[in-house]
This record gives structure tokens, sequence and C-alpha cells, in this order.
């Protein structure tokens, strides 16, 4: 059930919050266990009245996600075998791939996305549940919960079971593939730590919200930059196939097509919307929102919040956009017999990187409560 805050603000009562998204001062309402307090002008999530069963079930589910990481992890995920030769691969060893064919960067996002931000997320949520019951006083819940925060906004492992999904497929059309039953660890894994993130709300960001001044500059220059890496990252070789000297060059909309024509067209269409759609409506979507305060059109209060709900779901729909990144790491790493078969990346890697990157971090910088100071 939720509960809207009311802006007739009691003088008597000196308990107010400030609406991070669009800057309203709002009087805090007592509130019963599982309900939201809302901005009364955007309607934005301003607190939740957790009740203590939340904290234990996200500290069960949390520890639960850590054991089962171990597994996850130990054993190969994916065997592919050709000419007699098998070749296998864990979770780490396909993160860490493309750092042997020199992109360094790519894999430290990758590694980065699908294990250390996730086992972060999970150690902070077990830390928070330490600190409410008094184990650990000495730390401060303010810095937990900007960590939480930044750890669930940077992590990616779902992302990572479609890529095996799709590299699977992509496989299958080349010889024999096979996904281990340690996958059920690993979805397993994935479950637990979505759980554990389901039981804990917060309105806090992991980067200050107060209005600065160069807010919508530095945004719009991320977004224009996107918008310029974009066409590179499309244009040029996401990865190079090779079978018995044979080399065939992909870029995202070749993969697609020879999805497509293999007649797996519903995988195709995933790969296209995560690779192709959502990045370019991520950017297209931030740059309507930033003309439209610039020139001051659709920016009465109804349309200040359905720009506010849009800025929420690009900010929300970001990380799947780097599913083609993990599936060349986790093809590379596996198909890297020279003589036989050879997978290796292409320069569109760093580029669409660099465009997810660059999303993800223009939907930090700007700030909503810009969209509120413009007159109606």
């Amino acid at each position: 059930m939720i509960e809207f805050i009311m802006n007739d603000l009691d003088k008597n009562n000196i308990k107010f919050t400030i609406c991070h998204h669009c800057g309203q001062e709002n009087q805090v309402v007592d509130l019963g266990p599982y309900k939201k307090g809302l901005c009364s002008q955007c309607y934005s999530s301003l607190y939740y009245k957790h009740s203590k069963l939340n904290f234990k079930f996200a500290f069960i589910y949390a520890l639960t996600a850590l054991i089962l990481f171990i597994p996850s992890n130990i054993y190969p995920i994916m065997s592919f075998e050709l000419v007699g030769n098998e070749f296998s691969v864990t979770f780490i060893q396909s993160a860490i791939a493309l750092h042997e064919q020199g992109f360094d960067f790519v894999s430290l996002i990758i590694f980065l996305t699908a294990f250390v931000f996730p086992i972060m997320n999970s150690f902070v949520i077990i830390t928070i549940y330490l600190k409410k019951i008094g184990v650990l006083d000495f730390i401060k819940l303010k810095s937990l919960d900007k960590m939480y925060n930044f750890t669930k906004k940077t992590s990616f492992v779902e992302v990572y079971l479609l890529a095996i999904v799709v590299g699977y497929i992509k496989l299958d059309d080349i010889s024999d593939v096979t996904i281990h039953d340690n996958i059920y660890f690993f979805i397993a894994y994935i479950i637990f730590f979505r759980l554990s993130m389901n039981k804990i709300h917060t309105t806090r960001e992991f980067l200050s919200k107060k209005k600065f001044e160069n807010s919508y500059s530095l945004t719009f220059a991320l977004i224009i930059t996107g918008l310029l890496l974009y066409i590179p990252a499309n244009y040029f070789t996401m990865m190079n196939i090779s079978k018995f000297g044979n080399v065939t060059p992909d870029t995202i909309m070749s993969g697609i097509m020879s999805l497509a024509n293999n007649g797996m067209m519903e995988i195709a269409i995933i790969v296209f919307i995560a690779s192709i759609i959502i990045p370019l409506f991520k950017l297209l979507g931030m740059l309507f929102i930033l003309l439209s305060m610039k020139f001051n059109f659709y920016n009465n209060r109804i349309n200040k919040i359905y720009k506010l709900k849009l800025y929420k779901f690009i900010d929300f729909i970001g990380k799947w956009s780097i599913l083609d990144i993990y599936m060349v790491a986790l093809l590379t790493s596996l198909i890297k017999e020279e003589s036989i078969a050879f997978i290796e990346a292409g320069s569109a890697v760093t580029y669409f990187t660099l465009v997810i990157l660059i999303t993800i971090v223009a939907t930090t910088t700007f700030d909503t409560k810009l969209i509120w100071n413009k007159n109606e």
C-alpha cells in the first residue's frame, strides 16, 4: 500500500524532507511498515518504512548469494567441441578474456560490473543488517546507503545470463556446444542476489543530487559524445570469427541478421533491442529532456512528471546495453585455438563500452531538479 505525503505542511511538526528529484519540501508522515512516502509534486519515492524482517531477509538472501557465487565460478559454465578438441570456460575466465587481446579497459569494466560490484553489493547488505542490529555501530549508515546505491546501479549479472544464452545459440551454429549444470548455481545466485536488493528500499543517491551549475552542460556534452561514439560502435567490427582460416567479421547488425537468418528471430529481436534500440533510445531520450528544458517546450507540470518518468526509465534500462560486450567476452574466452577456430574482439567493443558508460554517467550527473526549476 502506498501513502502520499501531503503538502499542507504542519508548522508544529519540524520533520521535513527534500525530494532529491524535484527539490520540493515535504512533511514527513509516520507510515506503517511496507509503505512509501511520495513527493507531493513529482510523486517520487522519498522514504520507505521498513520492517525489521526486511533487513533480516535481505541479510539471508545476500549471504546465500555469496555462497552460491563460489560454485558458480569454480566449474566451467560452457564447453565447445570442434574436430575432437574441447574448449571450456568459467565465468571469471570470460570476464578477463579481453585483457589477453589488449582490451584492458573493456575487460576491467566487465570484471567490475559482472563480479566485483555485485559481490560488494551483497557485502554492503550484510553490513547494513549488522549495523541495524548493533554489531557494527562504528560504520555510518549514510556511507552504506551510498555504496549500496552505487553497487546496485553498476551490477549487471542478469545481463550476463542473457549473454550466455545468446552466445550458446551463436556457437551452436558452428559446432557442438554445451552449457553445464553449473549454470543452475549461477541462476540461483542471480535470484538470491535480486531478492536481497528487493528487500531494501532507499532514496539516497550514491552521488550528491544538489544542484550545481554545470550539470546541464556536462550532461549535454556527454550525450553528444555518446551519439558520436554510437556511429563507430555500430560501423566497426564487434568480433572476428575464424574457422579453419576463414575469417568472418561480425558487426552488431550483421550478428543480429545472422541470428534472424538461422531461424532464431526471437533471440535476434532481443539482441536488436538490447544493442541497437536501448542505447539509441537512452541517448535520444536524454537529448529530448535537455532540449525541452533549453527551449521551454513540453514544460507544464504534467509534462515535467512525464519527463522525470522518462529519465527514470532511461536510468533503469541502462545496463541491458552491455549484452553484446558480455557475449564477446564469453566467446573470445571460449574459442581461442588459432589453428582450428578463433574469435577475437574488434575495435567496436571499445566504442560500444564507452557509449554504455557515457549514458550511465549522464543519468548520474544530470540534476533532475533542473526540470522543475524552469518556469511553466
